[in-house]
Formats: structure tokens, sequence, C-alpha cells
């Protein structure tokens, strides 16, 4: 287990790097700059500024500097967040973020197992057919459109919910129901599919010729094997849900790390959105890789075909 983690851990160095080397270029490639935007300010003031932050400076010279700095753990200031660094915004947001994410999963996975499971056992009777196509729509609707929707429903006509902010607990629960229920929809999909296949197997069928209780067939023998494709599921879907949705974070006016990337594309803050990428591709690598070694726990011959 441990050279399987140590091997993950090499192969994240040069994905970074690609990904450091792509996002730099293509900021740099985008028209105008982090000050071009400024009204009232002469171009002796912004190139003085230009100097200031480095940006005078050569290409390759300023990705130089910005790795060095990189490799301190420094993001570098924000060009648009005067006296704020990146590290600090990053710092600032992500913990929102984070709940945001925490909450929509325990919603997605408290939802969409037990559907699953639901529809996996009483295949092709109403309580498969109910449920299962109330996941595809749920996937079929995207957040943005769930999150207005839900807005509409429960925090104007019914007035139960804010729709926007993240002071009370009450804020907490329509963006991460928009979330979760997108999110949950998949789940439910995939643990029907995987607890399908587990069920068609031999050794189930023999369980169930031996006279084993159709309860302990579920969850004792069928349940383990059934989550896998949710688990391979969970990389991807814990960096989107951890990082936040840009969507949602907008919808609702969440201080997310969403927003801050999003505004930094506008705005051509080059540190900002270099910070925010490496950010999330820096979770994605990890959550992936949890994913895996979750894998292996649940099904011990794949670490021989890793």
């Amino acid at each position: 287990m441990f050279r399987f983690i140590f091997i993950r851990f090499l192969q994240t160095i040069p994905v970074l790097f690609i990904i450091a080397v792509l996002t730099f270029a293509m900021s740099r490639a985008a028209p105008g700059g982090p000050f071009s935007q400024e009204r009232r300010v002469s171009p002796v003031i912004i190139e003085r500024m230009n100097e200031y932050y480095g940006l005078a400076d050569p290409l390759p010279v300023q990705f130089g500097n910005y790795i060095k700095n990189l490799l301190r753990g420094d993001l570098g200031p924000s060009y648009r967040h005067e006296g704020r660094t990146v590290n600090e915004i990053v710092g600032g947001s992500f913990p929102v973020s984070l709940e945001l994410g925490m909450w929509s999963l325990l919603i997605a996975l408290g939802l969409g197992i037990p559907v699953g499971l639901l529809a996996a056992v009483y295949r092709n009777t109403l309580l498969d057919y109910v449920p299962m196509s109330g996941a595809m729509m749920g996937i079929c609707l995207p957040t943005f459109v769930m999150g207005p929707l839900l807005a509409l429903v429960f925090g104007l006509w019914i007035g139960w919910f804010n729709v926007s902010g993240w002071h009370t607990p009450a804020d907490r629960v329509l963006p991460s129901l928009t979330l979760g229920l997108y999110f949950g929809a998949y789940v439910a999909r995939l643990t029907r599919g995987g607890m399908l296949e587990v069920l068609s197997q031999d050794y189930i069928r023999t369980a169930r010729a031996k006279g084993v209780p159709e309860f302990m067939i579920v969850y004792k023998h069928a349940l383990k094997g059934g989550l896998l494709p949710v688990v391979a599921f969970l990389g991807p879907a814990l960096a989107a849900l951890i990082s936040g949705s840009f969507v949602v974070e907008t919808i609702f006016q969440i201080p997310g790390l969403g927003r801050h990337f999003v505004n930094a594309a506008f705005n051509r803050d080059y540190t900002m959105v270099m910070g925010t990428v490496l950010f999330y591709a820096t979770l994605l690598i990890v959550m992936n890789m949890i994913v895996d070694i979750l894998q292996v726990l649940l099904n011990p011959r794949l670490k021989y075909e890793s």
C-alpha cells in the first residue's frame, strides 16, 4: 500500500507542473491585463504597476519566479484585491466551500444510496421505475436550473429560507440541496447498476439457495461490491463538491472560493487564477488518490492491477 501511495504521489508532480504551464500560458494569452480596465489611470502608472508586480519581465522570467515562490508555498499577491495575497483569499474562502461541499455530500449519499438499493432490490417494479425516473430528472436538471427553482419556491413563494447569504444555518439548506440532489441522482443510478451486477453473481444465487435472508444477502454480501461504482465516482464528485460549485455560489451569493475564481478570470487576476486552478487540481488529485485507496480496501484484487 505504501508503494502504491508513493507512486501516485510521484505522478502528481509532472501533472501539476503541466497544469501550471498551461494555465500560465492561457492566462497570458488572453487580451488585456490585470490593470488594463482601470479607469482614469495614466499609462505611466499602469507601466509602473506592471514593473512593481514583475509583469514587465519576459514571460519565462515571470514563470520562473512564480514557480520559485510556489515551491515556498507562496501563491503571490492578488492584483485586484489590494493588500491581500492569494493565500489569504484561498484560506478565507475555502472553508465556506468545504462546508457547502460536505453538506451536499451528506445529502447526495443519504438519498442516492438508499434509493439505488431500493430500485435494485425491487427491480422492474414501481419501486424501481419511480425513483429512477426521479433520478434521471435530477441528472437532466443542471444546478443553474435547480438552484433558481428552489430559491423561487422555498425562498420567495413560501419564505422558509433566504435566497442569498451565508450567515445562519438555514442559509445552508438551499445551496446544499441544489448540489446534493444533483449528485445524489448520479449516486442513485450508480448504486442501482452496481447492485444489479453483484446480485446476478453466482455466489448470490448460492446464498439464496441456502436460504439466507434477503436482508443479509443485500447488506452483508452484495453491498460491499455494489458500491464500487459509487466509490469510483466520488473522486471527481468530492473535488467538485468540496471546491464549491461556481454556479451555486454565484446564485446564492456564497463567499466561497468558486466566486473568487470566476471574478479572477473576468478581472485577469493572473495569480488568483493560477492559485485557484492549482488548488483545484491538487484537490482533485488527492481525492482521486483517496478513492483509489478505498477501492483497493473494498476489492483487494485491484492492488495487483495498479
